[in-house]
């Protein structure tokens, strides 16, 4: 009996010590354990890429002329109107050559109107006037005609007074045919040849005037479009050339996303499919997008596709030309889902597992794991929301 008492005596101060060992290992493990409680949520998935966020509207504004710059009305950074002024350049000697131009429109139509509206009652009662004038000549040169006629007979006028008095008379009735043939023109005001003519050179001094407007408007530069002037080349005073670059001018408020999609990953792409897109420089901010083209066109270099997306929404963030960003083109999305960080999963689909709290320690449990968004895995069955699960 005693022996047996001495055993066990030995046998609990060799075991106590192991016990507590094993306790203290347990409650440690347990403790420094990373865990996750299981709940429930929204997960989208589908394929993630990288891409950057573009302005559709991308302006170089350009000279079209030779001249020198007066004045540049906007500074980098600043936001402009679409028609806003941008550059005002010296265009003096056209503006002269413009007022002529002007002049010359109003001579011409004012011919015109006369010569349609036909002569006027001034014209026509001189016209008449002058008729008057050459009949009483005639009755004047007949008659002194007859005289002398009369006193050649009686050999008191010689044969040249004769002749002269008839020359007098021819005379006097052609200047009454001129008259008269004048009066019937003023009277059938203008012809349309000459009337046709006046309309011409209206037309000509139209265009003309036409012309220089246009090359007027040249030296004032207005903006494209709304934006912000992202860069000046230009200052007061310097002489430009046709086709020199002064300014540029991005849109921020018009803005697509391009996608760089690898040719593998082409197939969970659909035109009018949803999207989430996270700027590098705003990564708590998603924000929406739709699919709206995919260019047909591979990278020969990288392999990759574009695809552009289009914002659903005004963005809440100030977004810039060129800013990088990534894009998760959502394929499927599942909501008040079971899920689990992705790295608790062990394995794919039916063929699953996780370990899960039990007591005091974890174990190993198969489950159905269901899409997943790179973070989130859903779990289709085997696990409920509140239990524990081990994290790598």
């Amino acid at each position: 009996m005693r022996r047996t008492i001495i055993w066990l005596a030995l046998l609990a101060a060799v075991l106590g010590p192991a016990v507590a060992v094993v306790t203290w290992w347990r409650n440690h493990y347990l403790a420094q354990a990373r865990t996750h409680k299981v709940g429930a949520g929204d997960i989208l998935s589908g394929v993630i890429v990288s891409g950057s966020i573009r302005s559709r509207q991308r302006t170089a504004v350009a000279s079209e002329i030779i001249a020198a710059v007066q004045g540049v009305a906007v500074r980098e950074g600043q936001e402009i109107s679409a028609g806003e002024v941008l550059i005002e350049m010296d265009g003096g000697v056209v503006e002269s050559e413009l007022a002529k131009s002007v002049a010359s429109v109003e001579i011409a139509e004012q011919r015109l109107a006369q010569l349609k509206s036909g002569a006027r009652t001034e014209e026509i009662d001189r016209a008449q006037e002058v008729v008057r004038r050459a009949e009483a000549n005639l009755v004047y040169t007949r008659r002194d005609y007859q005289r002398v006629s009369k006193a050649a007979e009686t050999g008191t006028a010689t044969p040249s007074e004769l002749d002269e008095a008839a020359n007098r008379q021819a005379g006097a009735e052609a200047d009454l045919g001129v008259a008269q043939a004048s009066l019937a023109l003023v009277k059938a005001g203008a012809r349309a040849e000459e009337i046709a003519g006046a309309e011409a050179e209206v037309h000509l001094a139209k265009a003309e005037q036409k012309r220089l407007e246009a090359l007027l408007a040249k030296y004032t530069l207005r903006a494209p479009h709304a934006g912000i002037v992202t860069v000046k080349y230009v200052h007061d005073g310097e002489v430009v050339a046709p086709g020199e670059v002064l300014l540029r001018i991005d849109s921020v408020r018009d803005l697509e996303v391009r996608a760089q999609v690898q040719e593998s990953q082409l197939a969970g792409v659909r035109i009018g499919g949803p999207a989430r897109v996270l700027a590098d420089a705003h990564p708590d901010t998603p924000l929406t997008a739709v699919v709206e083209r995919i260019l047909p066109r591979v990278d020969p270099e990288q392999g990759a596709i574009t695809v552009l997306l289009g914002l659903v929404d005004p963005p809440d963030v100030d977004l810039m030309d060129n800013m990088a960003a990534d894009i998760a083109l959502i394929g499927e999305e599942v909501k008040g889902a079971v899920r689990v960080p992705a790295e608790a999963v062990e394995g794919k689909g039916k063929a699953a597992a996780v370990w899960v709290r039990q007591g005091g320690s974890f174990v190993r449990r198969r489950v159905n794991a269901g899409v997943s968004d790179g973070h989130w895995v859903q779990i289709a069955s085997g696990l409920k929301p509140g239990e524990v699960v081990r994290l790598p």
